[in-house]
């Protein structure tokens, strides 16, 4: 299973990105793929949080085209939410114990946790999934 950090998510929809045509072009064609998607809330809403706000990205998006972007994402055969539950936030809270902090790591963990749980692997260019030595992390912008 495909677990996507909101980073490419991100990249694939900010047309401002440098990393914009390959993010674009690799979500496209995981969506359209055989291999299944397990989309954490915690990157559905980091989505619509960054992809939203105005200082953040320089031409941002209405909340009702990141309700779009999602809904389609979640229509496709492939993809499908990944709710958390109690396993999740102790896994999480597991691997930041592990990885020594929390701070900006949190979110990720929750992702890594997610992946866990699935059997997944997490992709992003995000180096910091390395911090997590269980989880399997494939950086499809390398």
């Amino acid at each position: 299973m495909i677990v996507p950090d909101a980073n490419l998510l991100v990249y694939a929809y900010d047309v401002e990105s440098p990393q914009h045509p390959q993010a674009r072009d690799w979500w496209e064609s995981v969506l359209s793929g055989p291999e299944a998607i397990g989309i954490p809330y915690v990157v559905l809403l980091g989505f619509t949080r960054i992809m939203t706000h105005p200082r953040i990205c320089k031409v941002p998006i209405t909340t009702g085209q990141a309700q779009r972007a999602v809904n389609a994402w979640l229509e496709t055969p492939v993809a499908r939410p990944l709710a958390p539950m109690m396993s999740t936030l102790k896994l999480a809270f597991k691997l930041l114990d592990e990885a020594g902090r929390g701070g900006n790591l949190v979110t990720d963990a929750f992702i890594a946790a997610h992946a866990l749980e699935s059997g997944g692997t997490v992709y992003s260019n995000d180096q910091d999934f390395r911090r997590f030595s269980r989880v399997h992390l494939i950086n499809p912008l390398a």
